[in-house]
């Protein structure tokens, strides 16, 4: 399931993606209040669609290899049947994603988590443990206060499994942008959820941003200001969407998408543009 994205170089990183397969999802849930020209985008995007009603939407979590150890970012998700709503169909287990990936869980040091979604940081945990048992995980407090509070746990939040990683003193849940690794950082977004984070790696030659959930589909990237049915706060979304993507088209940076059958790519004036 991982060989459908070849790794990428980052300067002195290597990032390569764990992928646990796939689900449809229905286009006419996105955006909306936009009349959106989905035969265009088909036309220009051809890999972003299923079919004429829907999208594929991957499972991805991102590996970092790099001088100073092995970074996750995002997890995947865990064991299907708690969280079937958002299983893929046609997927593997987060324990047979990684195995297929190569990644060795007891060398990852960082699992910085962009948010508290169930296909992000579901996967953080594996049998009676935490995935990556010699690893510190990442998280903003807004969104473990956010979806603890809820007296109606959320089906999609991995609440359960953070908790348990807090309660091993695992858990690193500062608010503030700041460098988590040498060479990576993580700065707040909020929208999608109210701790949603993205994650800048850089190098000199060129810098990559992990977008998290500012982004499920590239019609996104040319409309940065439409509204996504994915957010908890549309118009927040929306400002850490427009504000993100400017910056990562004036800088010329590359751009990491969770949930785009073909992650890899570029943002600008036009919209997205793969990396093959």
């Amino acid at each position: 399931m991982t060989s459908h994205v070849e790794p990428l170089r980052v300067g002195p990183f290597e990032v390569s993606v764990v992928c646990q397969g796939f689900a449809p999802l229905e286009l006419g849930d996105e955006c909306p209040g936009r009349d959106v020209d989905w035969l265009a985008e088909r036309e220009r995007h051809p890999w972003a669609f299923l079919d004429e009603r829907s999208w594929p939407w991957h499972v991805h979590a991102f590996v970092v290899r790099g001088p100073d150890g092995t970074a996750m970012v995002d997890s995947g998700l865990g064991a299907f049947p708690p969280y079937r709503p958002w299983a893929p169909g046609s997927g593997i287990t987060a324990d047979e994603a990684y195995e297929e990936a190569g990644v060795e869980t007891a060398e990852v040091r960082v699992v910085v988590l962009t948010h508290l979604h169930a296909d992000h940081a579901g996967g953080t945990w594996a049998g009676d443990g935490p995935r990556f048992p010699n690893a510190h995980y990442v998280l903003h407090q807004a969104d473990l206060d956010f979806f603890a509070a809820s007296s109606d746990p959320d089906p999609y939040a991995a609440i359960a499994e953070l908790r348990r990683i807090e309660a091993l003193g695992m858990l690193e849940a500062d608010p503030a942008d700041r460098e988590v690794m040498p060479g990576m950082r993580v700065v707040h977004t909020p929208g999608h959820t109210p701790g949603h984070r993205s994650v800048i790696l850089e190098a000199d030659e060129r810098s990559l941003l992990f977008t998290g959930d500012l982004l499920h589909l590239p019609v996104q990237v040319a409309h940065p200001t439409w509204p996504s049915s994915h957010d908890e706060d549309p118009g927040t979304g929306a400002a850490s969407r427009s504000a993100i993507i400017a910056r990562a088209a004036g800088e010329g940076w590359l751009v990491g998408v969770q949930h785009f059958a073909r992650p890899f790519g570029r943002a600008n004036e036009g919209g997205w543009t793969c990396i093959e």
